[in-house]
């Protein structure tokens, strides 16, 4: 019970997360909601192999028989090619590496743009698309209308932010602007959130930055529990299957999961003494600031409410 009280902050601090991020129209689904599996392109191309292009690429080409109405073959950037090589490695029937970014584009219907923000402009602007390619930019530096138009006023644009776990297809991705064919990629990879809004889509992208937060709590409790004799392999394995226990209660969240979850602590127990003591010394308050730090420094433009 000591261990769960220390770890129960993350739901109260959720609580705390949710109004600031909550959206009223949203499209959300997963493997087994999901309506548009038959969206799914039959060719990807990535321009961009870093670690979400290469994961989302993984995801998909080790998806069990009977997960998806096909598996699509990927075509690869040059870019990164230590990580293009270990995926052609791993799956040289539905892999090539192509020998320009243009290449990747001319070859597939479907092309997921994954580079770094700095060089992600000129890199697309050199690009050609077809009037009706599919394009899904994992590049938060680049908004939409940007995209746009470097891409050209006829190419079906949307973008995306997957996180690592879409790999093992248990990750959650949050969209903008709701497209068939995103839908079907990402919700086979876990969940697929869509929003209709751009500010919307640009204030939940906030949350994402809390993963880190996630881990640093993790490795906190880690080791208060080795500083105090229990082994690492032990504190390890337990936490890691600890905290997918807490989250596993809200996957399925409604507006009011999260502070049905805090209410629901026994008065006077354990889980409720941590977090009324961390709200006490202002970690929760702490978390709003981080929030308004994080959105002020992607979105300089936009005022923090």
């Amino acid at each position: 019970r000591l261990i769960i009280s220390l770890c129960f902050p993350l739901a109260a601090m959720l609580s705390y997360i949710l109004p600031f991020l909550l959206c009223p129209i949203a499209v959300r689904s997963g493997p087994e909601q999901t309506r548009n599996l038959n969206e799914l392109p039959k060719s990807i191309g990535i321009v961009g192999v870093g670690t979400i292009g290469s994961a989302v690429a993984r995801g998909l080409l080790s998806s069990p028989a009977g997960h998806l109405p096909h598996i699509p073959s990927f075509v690869l950037s040059p870019r990164d090619a230590s990580k293009a090589a270990a995926l052609k490695a791993e799956f040289p029937n539905r892999t090539r590496i192509a020998q320009s970014d243009q290449e990747v584009v001319d070859s597939v219907d479907c092309v997921i743009l994954a580079l770094p923000g700095g060089v992600a402009e000129p890199v697309i602007k050199s690009l050609k698309f077809r009037d009706g390619q599919q394009v899904i930019s994992l590049i938060a530096a680049v908004n939409l209308s940007k995209l746009q138009n470097l891409t050209g006023p006829a190419v079906n644009c949307t973008k995306a932010l997957p996180l690592p776990a879409v790999a093992h297809r248990q990750g959650s991705t949050l969209g903008y602007p709701p497209k068939p064919f995103a839908d079907a990629i990402f919700s086979a990879l876990g969940t697929y959130t869509a929003v209709t809004d751009e500010a919307h889509f640009k204030r939940m992208a906030v949350a994402t930055s809390f993963m880190g937060d996630f881990y640093k709590r993790q490795l906190t409790i880690q080791e208060w529990l080795t500083s105090n004799g229990v082994p690492s392999t032990d504190a390890a394995s337990y936490l890691g299957a600890l905290f997918a226990t807490f989250a596993a209660d809200t996957k399925e969240a409604t507006p009011t999961t999260f502070a049905e979850k805090v209410a629901e602590q026994t008065p006077g127990g354990l889980n409720e003494m941590v977090w009324k003591e961390q709200q006490q010394k202002g970690v929760y308050a702490a978390v709003n600031e981080s929030l308004n730090a994080v959105f002020q420094r992607s979105n300089p433009h936009f005022s923090v409410r």
